[in-house]
């Protein structure tokens, strides 16, 4: 087992306050020597595992020069939940004890917009500038509006999570049709609607 992997597991078994090298060494069957060249702990552990999702959405990026911003959207954040998947009962844990751990807490509400910006920025989102941190700011409130959903999801094809992205992504595009200085100052560029062309379900690149 990855070594990263191995982190997430033994935090979904043993709760994130009780994850420790041992165990992780244990489950990866390597020493603790060599999950410590890794991540020596979990915090550690959690910077890298997400800087991987990070990694496996933006593999994605260019595949699809010709698609809308809108749509590279889709396929570059539904690409991190994929890449989340296999580890989903780690995630559920972390989103339990954040809830009791403040520490936590602030550390992954601290992290993820850093990684949103990278998958806007692939995407085609104009991150920079005075208002590119407040298109960040938009699109992390939608991501995390979707993990809860992909959090409950427990189909095999995730039909829940992209019915809910593709939904929050539609009301973007629509908030922008109808204020577009507005909101395109979140999620683009003035006047220009960089959500245009929405995605159908059945469009969504095979795995």
């Amino acid at each position: 087992m990855d070594i990263l992997d191995a982190w997430m597991t033994v935090i979904a078994r043993d709760g994130w306050t009780g994850a420790r090298i041992n165990a992780v060494a244990l489950a990866a069957g390597v020493s603790t020597g060599a999950v410590a060249a890794v991540a020596a702990d979990r915090w550690e552990a959690l910077r890298h595992y997400g800087r991987g999702l990070d990694n496996a959405a933006l593999g994605e990026a260019g595949a699809d020069s010709g698609a809308s911003v809108r749509d590279r959207l889709f396929t570059l954040l539904m690409e991190r939940f994929d890449a989340a998947q296999p580890q989903r009962a780690g995630a559920i844990e972390l989103a339990d004890a954040a809830r009791r751990d403040p520490g936590l807490a602030a550390f992954m509400l601290l992290s993820l917009p850093v990684s949103i910006a990278r998958i806007a920025d692939a995407a085609g989102v104009a991150t920079g500038g005075l208002l590119g941190p407040l298109r960040v700011q938009a699109l992390t409130a939608l991501y995390l509006a979707v993990a809860r959903v992909w959090l409950a999801d427990d189909s095999d094809d995730l039909a829940a999570t992209m019915k809910e992205l593709d939904t929050r992504l539609a009301q973007a595009e629509t908030w922008a049709r109808r204020l577009p200085y507005r909101a395109a100052a979140v999620v683009g560029e003035p006047a220009i609607p960089l959500l245009a062309a929405p995605r159908s379900m059945g469009d969504r690149p095979a795995e």
